[in-house]
């Protein structure tokens, strides 16, 4: 175990074929007393503190602006000369000196809770599994063990966002040059079934793959077809501008990686569902469907492929992998195959990740209200010559987890528990084959850390922790 400060990462890998590897690397006793010390620097009022600490800078953002054009505004403002101008100007610096003294304190103190209650930066855990081959992976990525280094005064959790925003808007200004395409995806009217031939049996529908570089241009000279491919699932509501942010889709054009974002149903901007059928965390089935199309129309057999899933795109992608992976080990069938893959913020158990006291205010009613408009208003007529009442269900809902509850009739199934048997990631996670790095914050605004530590509901993971089943992969 790596211990730092800030963020949190866990690396699990199982040999290929099911085989575990026998050597216990980086286990200790002191595990689990780390992952509660983790939990404990985000119990209390860590939170609240870290909301009054936001309120406070952005309350400054308009105070030291104004302060300073006043101060500005006297400088240049006509004084009568008297004999007492001297006193007077020594009178002005000492309200100046007391000025800052004022405002650099009442910053300190707006960030204090947040200094002591939450690390600076670094690692504040490292789950590993037990393949040996992992340490030689970590080798090779030092940054790993690292961790990020939070400029000062971004440290805050929510004032994050305020950079993150600015970046996004800058790259929105320069988007990205995206080939795209279009592909017809095919489903079921009833998960259960995989095979359905009669067209009232069926909801298809279109899915749009951004590409960059392009496939169809000979302006990248340092790409062809059998350039490696990251498959991009994107967060909630998001798409390839924003999958949230652009900068790892740069970032590997930069590496040399043709980037191919799968703009799942329901969320390419300004194409309305042709079918009542979509997922907010997404659909296996379409996902291997974009794999073998790809792989039939664009690049030979021998390209390397990687998977990325961010925020909620990350269940659909540690899903998936679960699901082909045990079906290539113990049924030897032809699945989707990965090099590696990545899953950027997870919440791991999705039956209960989105609840309030989960995905916390503001963020939970900000998005709900995002995605009730989104999903529902612009396919209102089409969801609900479907199922009227789940469409006044999601409507009427007063959480996302509500919200996604309501829905799974549009997603192909007839209950919740159907639901997330099929869907659930945290599932068979330790089916997972394919080398994966996951990346969790401590602090994350949105989904609580806890969701990694807490025990494991289902009788399949005997009681145990999400971070003690990685460490035993």
């Amino acid at each position: 175990i790596a211990v730092g400060a800030k963020d949190l990462a866990f690396v699990s890998h199982k040999k290929p074929g099911g085989q575990q590897s026998t050597s216990n690397i980086n286990m200790s006793s002191s595990a689990e007393a780390l992952s509660s010390l983790i939990r404990a620097g985000e119990s209390g009022f860590s939170y609240e503190f870290s909301l009054l600490s936001a309120s406070s800078f952005l309350g400054l953002a308009f105070v030291i602006p104004s302060w300073l054009i006043r101060m500005a505004m006297k400088s240049t403002t006509p004084r009568k000369v008297s004999n007492n101008d001297s006193n007077s100007c020594s009178s002005q610096w000492t309200d100046k000196v007391r000025g800052i003294f004022t405002v650099l304190l009442f910053v300190l103190a707006c960030e204090l809770p947040v200094w002591l209650s939450t690390p600076n930066e670094g690692l504040a855990d490292l789950i590993q599994g037990r393949d040996p081959q992992l340490n030689e992976i970590l080798a090779r990525v030092p940054a790993i063990r690292q961790g990020p280094s939070p400029p000062l005064f971004f440290r805050n959790r929510h004032i994050q966002f305020i950079p993150f925003l600015i970046q996004n808007a800058i790259h929105q200004m320069d988007a990205i040059p995206y080939e795209r395409v279009e592909m017809e995806v095919r489903d079921c009217v009833d998960k259960r079934f995989s095979q359905c031939h009669h067209s009232s049996q069926m909801m298809n529908d279109t899915v749009t793959l951004d590409i960059f570089p392009p496939f169809d241009t000979e302006d990248y000279d340092d790409f062809n077809r059998s350039s490696p491919v990251i498959l991009f699932a994107p967060g909630l509501r998001c798409h390839s501008q924003d999958l949230p942010g652009n900068s790892i889709v740069r970032k590997a054009y930069g590496s040399g990686f043709r980037s191919i974002v799968v703009n799942r149903r329901g969320h390419t901007p300004d194409q309305p569902l042709k079918s009542p059928r979509w997922n907010l965390f997404g659909d296996v089935d379409d996902m291997e469907q974009v794999y073998w199309f790809i792989k039939r129309n664009f690049v030979p057999s021998h390209t390397a492929f990687f998977l990325h899933g961010i925020s909620s795109g990350s269940a659909v992608t540690v899903t998936a992998l679960s699901k082909w992976d045990k079906r290539r080990t113990e049924l030897r069938e032809k699945t989707p195959a990965f090099v590696a893959s990545v899953a950027v913020a997870p919440g791991y158990d999705i039956s209960k990740v989105l609840n309030r006291d989960r995905f916390l205010w503001p963020y939970n009613d900000i998005m709900m209200q995002s995605v009730k408009d989104h999903f529902v208003m612009k396919n209102e007529a089409l969801l609900r010559s479907h199922n009227n009442d789940a469409v006044e269900m999601m409507l009427e809902a007063s959480s996302l987890q509500e919200f996604a509850e309501a829905g799974v009739t549009f997603a192909g199934y007839d209950n919740t528990t159907l639901y997330y048997q099929d869907t659930n990631p945290i599932n068979e996670v330790r089916d997972i084959t394919t080398p994966k790095l996951v990346l969790n914050a401590v602090d994350d605004p949105c989904c609580m850390i806890d969701n990694l530590y807490e025990a494991s509901p289902y009788a399949q993971h005997e009681g145990k922790t999400f971070a003690q089943m990685i460490r035993e992969t």
